[in-house]
C-alpha cells in the first residue's frame, strides 16, 4: 500500500523522467519498467500534468475483504492506523485509495 512519502517518491522520479531521458525513447521505458512489452511514451507536459494530479490528490485508505470483491465499509480513512483499527477481522485487508482534487464549486 502507498504513504504519502511513496507519492513524493513517485512525483520526483517524474520530475527526473521528464528532465533527464528522452522521451521518444522507447526503449529507455522497458528497460526501467522491467517490463518488454511497455511501449508507452510520454512527453515532457504530459509527465508534469501525471505530476500535478498526484500532488493534489488526496491520499486515503480503505478496508477490503481478502477476497478483493468487496469493500468492508464504505468509510475512507485518512491514516493507515485508522483504517487498520476499523478492520473487522484479521483477513481484512488495507489498500489506498488516490481521489482527485475535488473541483472547484460554481
Amino acid at each position: 500500500m502507498l504513504n504519502q512519502a511513496d507519492i513524493t517518491l513517485i512525483i520526483a522520479a517524474l520530475q527526473f523522467w521528464a528532465e533527464e531521458m528522452d522521451p521518444e525513447d522507447e526503449q529507455c521505458l522497458k528497460i526501467y519498467a522491467e517490463a518488454p512489452e511497455a511501449g508507452q511514451t510520454w512527453t515532457p507536459a504530459e509527465i508534469q500534468q501525471l505530476r500535478s494530479r498526484l500532488k493534489t490528490a488526496h491520499l486515503n485508505y480503505v478496508v477490503y475483504k481478502k477476497s478483493r470483491t468487496a469493500l468492508q465499509g464504505r468509510e475512507l480513512h485518512s491514516t493507515l492506523q485508522r483504517a487498520f483499527e476499523s478492520c473487522n477481522d484479521l483477513t481484512d485487508q488495507v489498500g489506498t485509495l488516490l481521489l482527485p482534487e475535488a473541483p472547484p464549486e460554481v
